[in-house]
């Protein structure tokens, strides 16, 4: 039985360490926006959030924002997470047929950040135009 204390007290020691899962360290930021108007009516939002790590500490911030003007317009903006941050704001202004909106949705990851942003304007008898725009970060 001594022979097994210290043979058990050897692998013990040379028993690597194992550090737990963390993010890359660096930094990421990443944002996207837009507008969209017609007759009188438009909509507009943005969204912008950054991810920051070091070997002992991580950080996240998001924005979201949205605006709009015109007869009828509605907007809201919201983030909400804890370890990973989402966001969305929406904005939407109209008269009768006439439509302006705009919505942006952002991510932020433990190493990366991603937003995106789609908005349309339709005025009656014609097609809507649409548009989207895009940018992520990663960690690397």
């Amino acid at each position: 039985m001594k022979a097994i204390i210290p043979f058990a007290l050897v692998l013990l020691m040379s028993a690597p360490a194992f550090a737990a899962d963390k993010a890359p360290a660096g930094n990421a930021t990443a944002g996207s926006g837009g507008s969209a108007a017609v007759n009188g009516q438009s909509a507009t939002t943005l969204g912008a959030g950054a991810v920051s790590n070091t070997p002992d500490t991580s950080s996240k911030a998001l924005a979201m924002g949205g605006s709009a003007a015109g007869d009828n317009v509605k907007t809201r903006s919201a983030v909400h997470g804890n370890n990973n941050l989402n966001g969305q704001a929406m904005a939407m202004a109209h008269d009768g047929g006439d439509m302006a909106k705009s919505h942006t949705v952002c991510h932020d990851r433990s190493d990366s950040v991603a937003c995106r942003t789609k908005t349309m304007a339709h005025e009656p008898g014609s097609k809507p135009v649409k548009s989207t725009s895009e940018d992520s970060a990663t960690i690397q």
